[in-house]
């Protein structure tokens, strides 16, 4: 009896162990790093909180992992906080949002969140803004 409580409690032991090694996130790259430096130091605070409190948390995980730094720092010291917050929200695509992050000029993409009618936008979501910087 007493072998299988000493069993039973290595099991358990070894088990949460493996378990919560299982649980820890991979390695960040380096990309992700910088980005969630971006974020956190560089972005301005009513950006950061519209990002982080209106996001789907898909897409901005999308942001955070896929994100070119300096992209992710215009979107975040830049956009009108209306347009990042519906740039963030669930139903636009991820590798929409991707491709905006990720292949755009910096000063294209400022122009895509500071100066198009947020109207506009608004109904179109994303898809004006890509089809924007894949025209120039």
């Amino acid at each position: 009896m007493m072998k299988l409580q000493a069993t039973i409690s290595l099991c358990l032991v070894a088990y949460a162990t493996c378990a919560t090694t299982l649980i820890r996130s991979k390695r960040q790259t380096s990309n992700e790093v910088a980005t969630r430096i971006v974020a956190v130091a560089k972005s301005k605070p009513e950006l950061l909180s519209t990002a982080v409190s209106q996001a789907d948390p898909g897409l901005l995980r999308v942001a955070l992992t896929d994100a070119d730094p300096k992209l992710l720092e215009v979107a975040l010291t830049q956009a009108i906080p209306e347009l990042l917050g519906t740039a963030l929200t669930k139903g636009v695509n991820g590798d929409n949002l991707r491709v905006a992050l990720t292949k755009a000029r910096p000063d294209t993409l400022a122009t895509a969140l500071t100066k198009l009618m947020l109207t506009f936008c608004l109904l179109l979501l994303l898809k004006p803004i890509l089809i924007f910087l894949q025209l120039l």
